[in-house]
């Protein structure tokens, strides 16, 4: 174990672990496959061995809680999936959890490939775009038609509205986290209350409108029918699984498909490799679920595009029980961070770790990689609900827009990633050029 030198002997790492955690991350991977840290008198441990991070997420997760940032963010996602541990996320989670299983991708990828080519109906050749929000906005509609059956303009604005407001959140606890443990901003706060009285009352009229209509096997149906000898939930926790779902599950989709052409627009060879396997492979015709394992090279880029810009790029954990993790023991009440960001940018199991390379993922690669050197979507029991719909979403989109255009980045500068709650680009804009292809 190392331990990296404090900045302040009062608050230790505090604010560099705030307003710079990327690049701490990257310098704790250099240090050692366990760095401790502290903020002012609590320690930290910063975990980059892959087996080390199993201990965490798969040997020992009875030995942890979601961590100090997202209970404080309860505030928003109540005891949703995100924010909720013990009895109440087992709860949960046995009855959403056949709302994201395999059987449900290929009625989904129909939603994703009928709004996809809405969207680039209004797309023009050889037009300068801004196309970050079209994929927001994209990403918002197939989650909201997959989990509710009916895309709502009003509960779409509501969700907008608190997207917006989650940034702020997690803008305010990283700023006041060590300083004001029980305090927020009051006009934040009353924001906040506003917008969800505003998704209560959406969410009362699709629940009303179910009350008329036959049982669907959707989201919203299990957590109105409740499944086996599990009860249904109460409207308050619909309300909390429904913000965590709505907001979790359309911009992490978009940050993998923002992140994935950001990096095609800047490599046009390998878009140029993924436009020919597409043309062989699908002969024009849109891609479905069952295409996808074919696909190797678009499979290679999205998973090289999660590798580098992972919209999850850090996990951590509070210690709840004494447990040992790498062969060293933690003390209750430590918070334990596992970076993606960093560890998939490791030269440990990466050559050229910074680099895009699509080529590099062939099934030998695969195989021969730890387990937990590559986790975009996290692990063990508490792994992505949604992590397998979320990747088909991002293949099936990347086919179809490679099929039809080609994009040239037109940011003068890199995009430089906005360690938020995801990963997103900083500023909330990508401009292309769209051509459209023959």
């Amino acid at each position: 174990m190392a331990y990296l030198p404090d900045e302040s002997l009062i608050w230790g790492n505090a604010r560099v672990m705030s307003w710079n955690n990327l690049e701490m991350f990257q310098l704790c991977e250099k240090m050692a496959g366990i760095v401790r840290t502290r903020c002012f008198l609590l320690p930290v441990y910063v975990l980059h061995e892959p087996s080390a991070i199993a201990d965490v997420l798969v040997n020992s997760p009875q030995c942890f809680h979601k961590p100090y940032v997202l209970r404080r963010l309860r505030l928003l996602f109540g005891n949703g999936l995100l924010t909720s541990d013990g009895a109440v996320w087992k709860h949960n989670r046995h009855l959403v959890q056949p709302a994201f299983s395999n059987q449900h991708i290929s009625d989904f990828v129909t939603i994703v490939q009928r709004n996809t080519l809405e969207m680039v109906a209004s797309w023009s050749n050889d037009e300068e775009r801004d196309i970050y929000h079209d994929l927001v906005e994209l990403c918002m509609k197939n989650v909201m038609q997959a989990l509710f059956g009916v895309y709502d303009e009003e509960l779409a604005q509501v969700t907008r509205e608190l997207a917006a407001t989650c940034h702020e959140l997690v803008g305010a606890v990283f700023s006041w986290i060590w300083l004001l443990p029980f305090l927020w901003p009051g006009t934040l706060k009353t924001k906040l209350k506003k917008q969800l009285r505003g998704l209560d009352a959406c969410l009362d009229r699709l629940i009303s409108q179910r009350k008329n209509e036959p049982p669907r096997n959707d989201f919203l149906g299990m957590l109105l029918s409740g499944k086996d000898d599990h009860p249904p939930l109460s409207r308050d926790l619909i309300r909390d699984e429904s913000v965590t779902i709505l907001l979790a599950g359309h911009e992490t989709s978009a940050s993998a498909l923002v992140w994935s052409l950001y990096m095609l627009s800047t490599h046009p060879e390998c878009a140029e490799k993924v436009a020919i396997e597409l043309k062989s492979q699908l002969s024009g015709e849109d891609p479905q679920h069952r295409d996808l394992d074919r696909l190797s090279y678009l499979k290679g880029c999205l998973d090289e595009s999660l590798r580098l810009y992972p919209p999850t790029h850090r996990i951590a954990r509070t210690v709840v029980k004494p447990v040992t993790v790498g062969g060293h023991r933690l003390p209750v009440g430590a918070e334990v961070v596992m970076p993606q960001w960093s560890v998939h940018r490791s030269t440990r199991w990466y050559d050229r770790a910074c680099h895009f390379v699509p080529e590099r993922w062939t099934p030998e690669f695969r195989r021969s990689l730890p387990r937990f050197a590559y986790f975009p979507f996290s692990g063990g029991p508490r792994t992505c609900v949604g992590g397998n719909l979320a990747w088909s979403e991002a293949a099936v989109v990347l086919a179809m827009l490679s099929q039809r255009f080609r994009f040239t980045c037109c940011e003068r500068d890199l995009l430089e990633p906005a360690a938020g709650l995801t990963l997103l680009p900083g500023g909330g804009h990508f401009r292309v050029r769209l051509e459209r292809r023959a």
